[in-house]
């Protein structure tokens, strides 16, 4: 069974209900529907800490997957859309799981800048 992590923008989190994330997840629509013929749970729904340590804060949050032994994390698209650091966060997860740049919308985005990465490197170590 696939288990996924959802990566949410901290400072889009402190006024977002989730919906389209979950939306999304649930209905096997967007950036989950690749999943739709094999078994996959949400395990793990996290977000940022806000912009002042976002890179920094992003290690015990890759931490925290690690424990629940996520496969692939989906950056969501209040990151894709809004935040200096999707990259960063992309290459940076990318280390350890598998990444889907965005939950909701459009593949492509309003700048098409979704990211999809495999993971590079064993997260045995």
């Amino acid at each position: 069974m696939k288990k996924i992590g959802i990566y949410v923008c901290g400072n889009v989190a402190k006024r977002c209900t989730a919906n389209g994330c979950l939306r999304a997840f649930n209905n096997n629509e967007d950036s989950f529907s690749n999943y739709k013929d094999s078994e996959y749970k949400l395990v793990s729904f996290n977000s940022c800490n806000g912009c002042e340590d976002a890179m920094e804060s992003l290690q015990v949050k890759i931490e925290k997957f690690k424990k629940v032994d996520v496969d692939t994390i989906h950056l969501s698209s209040c990151i894709r859309g809004r935040c200096e650091h999707y990259e960063e966060f992309a290459d940076e997860i990318s280390k350890y799981f598998d990444v889907i740049g965005y939950t909701h919308g459009s593949a492509e985005g309003k700048k098409n800048n979704t990211i999809n990465k495999k993971r590079v490197n064993s997260i045995e170590e």
